[in-house]
């Protein structure tokens, strides 16, 4: 093998190795970029969820099940009203009570203040954003059901969105991933709050 031939195949295997390199660099560089994201959204996701779940916590007290659709969730929060009690002086004062400077009584107070004095929301405006997967201009998934648990009907809901859904403009193929892994590890292909199928108000992230 002459010299040039030797300096030639010694310049492709260079190259060859530089190649690799920044394909491995490149790979592992585009999973720490989208595991990132992935993480981001996630959090923002979450964050609305539990806003989600509060409210239809909410909402299945006062009807005994829990809302199918935004519209209904909505409207409820806006235009109905809840009963709470209301303590008015100092329970633990049986002279108080005695003598009804201490009692409790039943109040009514429109649905949607009592969601902002409970800081489940801030205002009407976060209310009907709640729909809305952040960054996109889809709507969460929601539905509800029912089960027999212990030989009683509970109400079931779920809320939630698709990784592919979430993370649209991604690599394909890592989102296909995350969707096997979430479906595998909590049988929902993205991130949920509450299981149809089952009585459960916990998010598969928990």
């Amino acid at each position: 093998m002459n010299k040039k031939v030797k300096i030639a195949i010694e310049i492709g295997l260079l190259g060859v190795i530089v190649l690799l390199s920044f394909l491995v660099y490149n790979s592992v560089n585009t999973n720490i970029e989208f595991e990132n994201e992935k993480a981001r959204k996630q959090e923002l996701v979450v964050e609305k969820l539990i806003k989600i779940r509060d409210l239809q916590n909410v909402y299945e007290s006062k009807h005994d099940t829990y809302s199918n659709s935004w519209e209904s969730l909505i409207e409820f929060a806006l235009k109905d009203s809840l009963v709470f009690d209301y303590k008015e002086g100092d329970m633990e004062d049986s002279a108080a009570v005695a003598e009804g400077r201490a009692f409790i009584k039943k109040v009514k107070r429109p649905a949607i203040e009592k969601l902002i004095a409970d800081g489940i929301i801030a205002d009407e405006k976060e209310l009907k954003e709640l729909r809305y997967v952040p960054e996109t201009d889809q709507e969460f998934t929601i539905k509800s059901g029912s089960v027999m648990a212990g030989g009683i009907k509970m109400p079931t809901f779920e809320v939630g969105v698709t990784w592919d859904v979430l993370l649209k403009g991604l690599d394909k193929q890592l989102i296909i991933n995350a969707k096997e892994n979430s479906r595998v590890r909590s049988g929902f292909e993205g991130v949920r709050v509450g299981k149809i199928d089952e009585a459960s108000t916990e998010g598969n992230w928990e």
